[in-house]
């Protein structure tokens, strides 16, 4: 059942179980609650009581008074709104020796101390085309996603701790930078996008979720492109429903006149220099020839949600995400986990819903950014924001 919200001054009101009803007052990231139940008072801890307009104003006055951690509150008739609200200095949560009074009419409200979660999802130290292991999962030790998340394949599935509404910010990574052992000048991969949108979820809804990792340099060559930064992405589990979608940066291409800096991820669906769209994979497109490359760029596009990256024949494409989320790689493994393509004679492109493409010759060349996918409510979508690996973070909101 969706969480109904209604604002009065500094308090929402929100269905609470055990209690019906609920409260929260919150700075940065600390919050009460109030939850009431029917019937009841807490008898003999009344240290402050007045008239007032309804148990709502009776909860606010609770809330302004140092030391106060419940209320009772009795309408003086059932057709009037106003009453006696009674301000407790205890409270029956938590406190063995404090009992409720059965006492028709009255309405008990109580302080329960609550912190407002985060979830900082990460790569958790995996680099290049694959994702981290189930052994890397011990990098959460000590936070918030300690025993709470399941690696498979490299995808990260977690599970919702409360029903209630959350933000979901996802960062793409961005894409490697080109290399050039005797240059001045490197060409730089793209910056990931940021994209942020407020969601409601069940209790027990298993997210699988993608984090997408940076395309690496290559140094082992005197002059090499970047790959691919991977997209970020959440989904449902069951059946991997597309919730939100960062784009990845594409690489840096040689540092020679003609190639280019990676394009960022993009704060639209679309890859960018031929890019894919509607979840497909990038394409790698040949200028000199006017037409879909047969083997000049040497590189992977970026791959999409449903679409694969597109690659010249000796080299491994960057996969989908539902194809496994792989990055790509060749003779060298620079294609970042989240779709990034790898970088030989061209940067790869970017991972995200829609892959990022490659377009140039041989003497020329620029790597798209992945696009992106919001499906969430107060949408931020920034394109190029992101500089490593990717992230997903996950804050509780009410």
């Amino acid at each position: 059942m969706k969480v109904n919200l209604v604002t009065l001054n500094v308090i929402l009101l929100l269905s609470f179980t055990p209690l019906s009803l609920a409260l929260t007052r919150s700075d940065v990231w600390k919050s009460s609650l109030i939850g009431t139940r029917h019937n009841y008072a807490l008898v003999g801890h009344v240290m402050f009581s007045r008239v007032a307009k309804g148990s709502m104003v009776c909860s606010q006055l609770c809330l302004s008074k140092p030391g106060c951690l419940s209320f009772n509150f009795k309408k003086r008739q059932e057709i009037d709104s106003e009453g006696l609200c009674e301000l407790n200095q205890r409270r029956c949560h938590g406190d063995r020796e404090v009992t409720l009074t059965p006492i028709r009419g009255y309405v008990y409200g109580e302080f329960v101390d609550a912190e407002l979660k985060r979830y900082t999802l990460t790569s958790l130290g995996a680099q290049g085309p694959h994702g981290p292991t189930t052994a890397e999962v011990v990098g959460y030790s000590g936070t918030s996603l300690e025993g709470q998340v399941e690696i498979e394949n490299g995808y990260q599935l977690w599970k919702v701790p409360i029903s209630g509404t959350y933000s979901i910010e996802a960062l793409g990574a961005s894409g490697g930078n080109g290399t050039c052992q005797s240059c001045v000048e490197w060409k730089l991969g793209g910056l990931g996008a940021r994209i942020k949108g407020t969601f409601y979820f069940i209790k027990d809804t298993r997210l699988r979720i993608v984090i997408g990792q940076q395309g690496l340099p290559t140094h082992t060559f005197s002059q090499r492109p970047g790959g691919g930064g991977g997209g970020t992405f959440v989904t449902l589990a069951i059946d991997r429903t597309k919730i939100i979608i960062a784009g990845g940066g594409g690489g840096g291409g040689l540092a020679k006149a003609g190639f280019e800096d990676g394009d960022p991820g993009q704060a639209t669906q679309n890859g960018t220099r031929y890019g894919g769209h509607d979840g497909t994979g990038g394409q790698r497109f040949n200028t000199a020839h006017k037409a879909l490359d047969n083997g000049e760029i040497k590189a992977s596009s970026g791959a999409g949600y449903i679409g694969d990256g597109d690659a010249d024949g000796n080299g491994n494409p960057a996969k989908s995400f539902l194809s496994g989320a792989t990055g790509g790689f060749h003779f060298v493994n620079n294609g970042g986990f989240g779709g990034g393509g790898f970088g030989m004679t061209h940067g790869g492109g970017g991972g995200g819903y829609s892959g990022g493409g490659i377009n140039g010759s041989t003497n020329s060349g620029a790597s798209g950014g992945g696009g992106s996918f919001n499906s969430g409510s107060h949408q931020v979508n920034e394109a190029g924001v992101n500089r490593g690996n990717g992230k997903v973070i996950i804050t509780i909101i009410t």
